[in-house]
Protein backbone atom coordinates (compact mmCIF):
# COMPACT_ATOMS: atom_id res chain seq x y z
CA UNK A 1 0.00 0.00 0.00
CA UNK A 2 2.53 2.27 0.37
CA UNK A 3 4.45 2.00 -2.69
CA UNK A 4 1.47 2.58 -4.31
CA UNK A 5 0.89 5.83 -2.17
CA UNK A 6 4.30 6.87 -3.18
CA UNK A 7 3.67 5.91 -6.58
CA UNK A 8 1.15 8.23 -7.02
CA UNK A 9 2.69 11.10 -5.31
CA UNK A 10 5.49 10.63 -7.33
CA UNK A 11 2.96 10.69 -10.34
CA UNK A 12 0.80 13.65 -9.03
CA UNK A 13 4.69 15.65 -8.39
CA UNK A 14 5.37 15.20 -11.97
CA UNK A 15 1.74 16.32 -13.61
CA UNK A 16 2.50 19.51 -11.92
CA UNK A 17 5.78 19.92 -12.81
CA UNK A 18 4.66 18.95 -16.49
CA UNK A 19 1.72 21.46 -16.01
CA UNK A 20 3.95 23.99 -14.48
CA UNK A 21 6.54 23.80 -17.44
CA UNK A 22 3.94 24.53 -19.81
CA UNK A 23 2.53 27.58 -17.95
CA UNK A 24 5.87 29.20 -18.38
CA UNK A 25 6.80 27.84 -21.75
CA UNK A 26 3.53 29.67 -22.48
CA UNK A 27 3.89 32.89 -20.87
CA UNK A 28 0.87 35.28 -21.07
CA UNK A 29 1.77 39.11 -21.98
CA UNK A 30 0.60 41.35 -18.89
CA UNK A 31 -1.78 43.58 -20.29
CA UNK A 32 -3.97 40.14 -21.05
CA UNK A 33 -3.69 39.00 -17.44
CA UNK A 34 -7.30 37.78 -17.60
CA UNK A 35 -6.70 35.52 -20.65
CA UNK A 36 -4.14 33.41 -21.73
CA UNK A 37 -2.89 34.91 -24.61
CA UNK A 38 1.03 35.15 -25.61
CA UNK A 39 2.93 37.49 -27.55
CA UNK A 40 3.25 35.38 -30.37
CA UNK A 41 -1.00 35.23 -29.88
CA UNK A 42 -1.44 39.25 -30.45
CA UNK A 43 0.63 39.11 -32.95
CA UNK A 44 -0.69 36.70 -34.83
CA UNK A 45 -4.42 38.60 -33.76
CA UNK A 46 -2.51 41.83 -35.18
CA UNK A 47 -1.45 40.66 -38.92
CA UNK A 48 -4.87 38.46 -38.47
CA UNK A 49 -8.22 39.29 -40.69
CA UNK A 50 -10.81 39.67 -37.53
CA UNK A 51 -11.36 43.22 -37.51
CA UNK A 52 -13.29 42.28 -33.99
CA UNK A 53 -10.46 41.01 -32.72
CA UNK A 54 -7.53 43.20 -34.05
CA UNK A 55 -9.67 46.03 -32.17
CA UNK A 56 -10.40 43.84 -29.02
CA UNK A 57 -6.15 43.58 -28.68
CA UNK A 58 -4.74 46.94 -29.29
CA UNK A 59 -7.86 48.44 -27.52
CA UNK A 60 -5.86 46.65 -24.25
CA UNK A 61 -2.59 47.20 -25.81
CA UNK A 62 -3.55 51.36 -25.89
CA UNK A 63 -4.74 51.25 -22.63
CA UNK A 64 -2.74 48.76 -20.29
CA UNK A 65 0.77 48.54 -21.99
CA UNK A 66 3.97 50.01 -20.93
CA UNK A 67 4.90 52.85 -23.73
CA UNK A 68 7.48 51.47 -24.88
CA UNK A 69 5.82 48.22 -25.51
CA UNK A 70 2.93 49.99 -27.05
CA UNK A 71 4.92 50.39 -30.32
CA UNK A 72 6.66 46.88 -30.18
CA UNK A 73 2.84 46.23 -31.18
CA UNK A 74 1.33 48.68 -33.42
CA UNK A 75 2.26 51.33 -35.03
CA UNK A 76 1.08 54.93 -35.31
CA UNK A 77 -0.72 53.94 -38.44
CA UNK A 78 -2.27 51.53 -36.84
CA UNK A 79 -3.46 54.18 -33.75
CA UNK A 80 -4.79 56.27 -36.45
CA UNK A 81 -7.10 53.79 -38.34
CA UNK A 82 -8.54 52.13 -35.49
CA UNK A 83 -8.76 55.38 -32.77
CA UNK A 84 -12.44 55.61 -33.45
CA UNK A 85 -13.15 51.89 -32.94
CA UNK A 86 -10.97 51.60 -29.74
CA UNK A 87 -12.28 51.03 -26.30
CA UNK A 88 -11.26 53.54 -24.15
CA UNK A 89 -11.95 52.46 -20.35
CA UNK A 90 -11.70 56.32 -19.56
CA UNK A 91 -12.75 59.37 -21.54
CA UNK A 92 -8.99 61.30 -20.50
CA UNK A 93 -6.79 57.96 -21.69
CA UNK A 94 -9.24 58.51 -25.02
CA UNK A 95 -8.25 62.59 -24.97
CA UNK A 96 -4.55 62.23 -24.61
CA UNK A 97 -4.16 59.77 -27.44
CA UNK A 98 -6.45 62.19 -29.68
CA UNK A 99 -4.59 64.91 -28.38
CA UNK A 100 -1.31 63.14 -29.40
CA UNK A 101 -2.02 62.17 -32.81
CA UNK A 102 -3.19 65.99 -33.10
CA UNK A 103 0.33 66.90 -32.46
CA UNK A 104 2.27 63.88 -34.18
CA UNK A 105 0.22 65.17 -37.24
CA UNK A 106 0.68 68.84 -37.03
CA UNK A 107 4.34 67.88 -36.87
CA UNK A 108 4.74 66.22 -40.45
Amino acid sequence: MKRLAHAEKKFCDEMTMEAKAKQEERKRVYFFWDYDLTEEDVRAILRGDNETEKIWVMSRILNYALWDDIWNYIGLKDVREYFDRVWWRVPEIKEAWGHALKVWSNAN
